[in-house]
C-alpha cells in the first residue's frame, strides 16, 4: 500500500508528490499522458521564484531551487527551454492604432520583477519535475488511466489501466487530485457546481496557440527611440500584456522562436458565439494592427484552442482520504499569472498538513483540510474579483493604470510579509487577500471601477480621487510608489529591504459617478 498517490503529473502533482517522498512516505504519481505535452501557465512571477527557492531548502530539495529563476536555469544547465521574464509589459491598444510613440497618447506601464523569473515550455519543465520526483523515489507510471476510485474507511482503491501493466488496482492511504478542470475526484462525487453557485463576478474565455516567428513589438509598432528608451529592460524579456476594451491578449516568448500567444476576453463584452477560433481570433486581432503586424501570416504550432467560460468551482477542495490541487478545484483566469503561485502554495500546505498530522496519525478526516479548502476558495474568490475589475478596467486607461497596481501591491505586500513560509497563516494568503484593511480598500476601489465603466468618459475629480487612493489610502501596500506621475508608468525593479511606508490618511472621498 501507498501512503499517497497522486492523480495528475503537472508542476503541482509532481512537486507534492516529490515533498512527501522527500520526508519518507511512500508515493505513486499517476498519468494518464506522457510528458512532454503541451500546458499552458508559461509564465511565473516573483512568488513563482520565492516559493520553488523555499520549497527546495525547506525540503531538501536543490533541484527546486535550481528552477527559481532564469539565472538559476541557466548556471545550472537544466534540460527545458525557457526564456527570461524581466518585466510585466502592458500595453493599451486602440483600434486601428498603428505606431508607439511617446507623447500624450502614450499608453503603457511596465513593471520590473525583482529578479529574472522565467518563462517556461510547461511540456518539458513539467517532464522535468517529473523526473525529479523519481529521483527521490516517487513510483511514476505514465500512459496510465484511473477508471475508477473508491473511497473506504481504511484506504483508496484507484483502478487503473495502462498498456504496460494492463488493469489492475493500487491502495493508499490517501489520493492527491491534480488532474484539472476534468478532477476525477469531482466526477466520482458528482462536485461540480453550476455556474449560478460560483459566486464571482469574473466571467472570461480564451483562445490560444503557440506560434512560430512572432513580429518584435517594437519593430513593428515602429517605436520612436524616445519610447524604447523608457523600458529598464528590453520588452522581449517581458510578459506581453496588449490591453483594449473586453479584453487583452499575452505574448510569452520563448527561445527555441516559440511565442505563446492567448486572446483573452470579457464574456460580459465578447458574449461566447458559434464562431470557430481562427475566425473570431483574426477577426479581433484585425483590429489592432501593431498586434495584427506581429502575427499576421506567422504559423502556429497547431489549430487556435477555443474555450468556453474558464472560470468554474468544485462544492469541495478536500474530503475523507482526498484533497484537491487548485486547478482540480477551481479555474480562474491567466491574469497576473496566478496560477503557478497558487498551485505551489496549496501543494504546501497539503503536504504540511499530511506529513504533520494525518500520516503519523492514521487518521484522515476532512476536518484537517477545513482550513485548506476555506482558504483557496477565498483567495479563489478574491483573485477573481480582482481581474474582473481589470477586464472593467480596460473601458478607461486612466482607471486601467491605477487599479492594475492592486496585484502587484498585494504580491509584493505577501513577500514583504514572508508569506512564502507560512502556508497555514490565515493572514497570508495570495495576493495579500487575507489582511482585512487591505481587501476593504480593494473593494471600494473596484466598486468604483464598475461605476465608472459605465461612462463614456472621466472627470477631472474621479481621475484625482485615483490618484490619491493609490499614493495615499495605499500607501501600506505600495512599496514601489505605484500611481505616482513622475515613473511615467515605469516602475524599476524593487530596492528589497525598504522600509514600510507611513499611514497617511486620504481626505479624497469616491466622487459620484459622471452623467453622460
Amino acid at each position: 500500500m501507498f501512503d499517497v498517490a497522486v492523480i495528475g503529473s503537472g508542476m503541482g502533482g509532481s512537486v507534492s508528490a516529490a515533498m512527501l517522498a522527500k520526508r519518507g512516505w511512500k508515493v505513486l504519481l499517476l498519468e494518464r499522458g506522457k510528458h512532454p505535452r503541451f500546458v499552458i501557465g508559461e509564465s511565473t512571477t516573483p512568488l513563482v521564484s520565492k516559493k520553488l527557492r523555499y520549497l527546495g531548502r525547506e525540503f531538501g530539495i536543490p533541484e527546486f531551487e535550481n528552477m527559481a529563476t532564469y539565472d538559476a536555469i541557466k548556471e545550472n544547465d537544466l534540460p527545458f527551454t525557457c526564456a527570461p521574464k524581466e518585466l510585466f509589459h502592458y500595453f493599451w491598444q486602440e483600434k486601428g492604432q498603428e505606431t508607439a510613440q511617446l507623447d500624450d497618447t502614450m499608453r503603457e506601464i511596465i513593471v520590473q520583477t525583482p529578479e529574472v523569473d522565467t518563462q517556461l515550455v510547461r511540456g518539458e519543465s513539467d517532464a522535468y519535475l517529473v523526473d525529479v520526483a523519481k529521483d527521490y523515489d516517487v513510483d511514476f507510471r505514465d500512459m496510465t488511466m484511473v477508471n475508477d476510485i473508491h473511497f473506504y474507511d481504511d484506504k483508496v482503491t484507484i483502478d487503473c489501466e495502462s498498456e504496460a501493466l494492463g488493469v489492475y488496482s493500487v491502495d493508499a492511504r490517501f489520493v492527491i487530485d491534480g488532474t484539472g478542470f476534468k478532477s476525477l475526484i469531482s466526477q466520482k462525487l458528482n462536485l461540480a457546481c453550476s455556474p449560478d453557485e460560483y459566486d464571482i463576478p469574473l466571467k472570461s474565455r480564451s483562445i490560444f496557440s503557440h506560434f512560430s516567428d512572432v513580429g518584435d513589438f517594437e519593430q513593428v509598432s515602429e517605436a520612436s527611440e524616445a519610447f524604447k528608451a523608457r523600458t529598464p529592460a528590453d520588452r522581449s524579456r517581458a510578459t506581453q500584456h496588449h490591453c483594449f476594451d473586453g479584453g487583452w491578449l499575452w505574448v510569452i516568448p520563448f527561445h527555441n522562436g516559440t511565442t505563446s500567444i492567448g486572446l483573452n476576453l470579457d464574456i460580459d463584452k465578447f458574449p461566447e458565439n458559434e464562431k470557430t477560433g481562427e475566425e473570431e481570433f483574426w477577426e479581433i486581432v484585425r483590429q489592432y494592427p501593431i498586434v495584427n503586424k506581429m502575427l499576421e501570416g506567422r504559423k502556429t504550432k497547431f489549430p487556435l484552442i477555443k474555450t468556453g467560460r474558464i472560470q468554474f468551482r468544485q462544492k469541495s477542495a478536500a474530503g475523507d482520504r482526498w484533497a484537491m490541487l487548485p486547478g482540480a478545484a477551481t479555474g480562474g483566469d491567466a491574469w497576473f499569472s496566478t496560477g503557478l503561485a497558487f498551485t505551489l502554495m496549496c501543494a504546501h500546505r497539503i503536504v504540511d498538513i499530511l506529513d504533520q498530522k494525518l500520516l503519523p496519525s492514521n487518521q484522515f478526516s476532512k476536518t484537517a483540510f477545513d482550513g485548506y479548502e476555506k482558504n483557496l476558495f477565498h483567495e479563489w474568490r478574491s483573485m477573481c474579483t480582482m481581474v474582473d475589475g481589470i477586464y472593467k478596467s480596460f473601458k478607461h486607461y486612466e482607471v486601467f493604470k491605477h487599479y492594475c497596481f492592486f496585484c502587484f501591491m498585494g504580491a509584493e505586500t505577501f513577500i514583504k510579509n514572508n508569506g512564502v513560509a507560512k502556508p497555514h497563516d490565515n493572514s497570508c494568503l495570495l495576493l495579500n487577500c487575507g489582511d482585512p484593511q487591505f481587501m476593504a480598500n480593494f473593494n471600494e476601489f473596484y466598486n468604483f471601477v464598475l461605476e465608472v465603466q459605465e461612462q463614456d468618459s472621466l472627470t477631472d475629480v474621479q481621475i484625482a480621487y485615483m490618484r490619491d487612493f493609490i499614493q495615499n489610502r495605499m500607501k501600506p501596500y505600495n512599496l514601489r510608489d505605484y500611481g505616482n506621475p513622475v515613473h511615467g508608468g515605469v516602475h524599476k525593479r524593487m530596492v528589497m529591504g525598504m522600509k514600510k511606508p507611513q499611514e497617511t490618511v486620504s481626505k479624497v472621498k469616491a466622487p459620484q459617478a459622471a452623467v453622460v
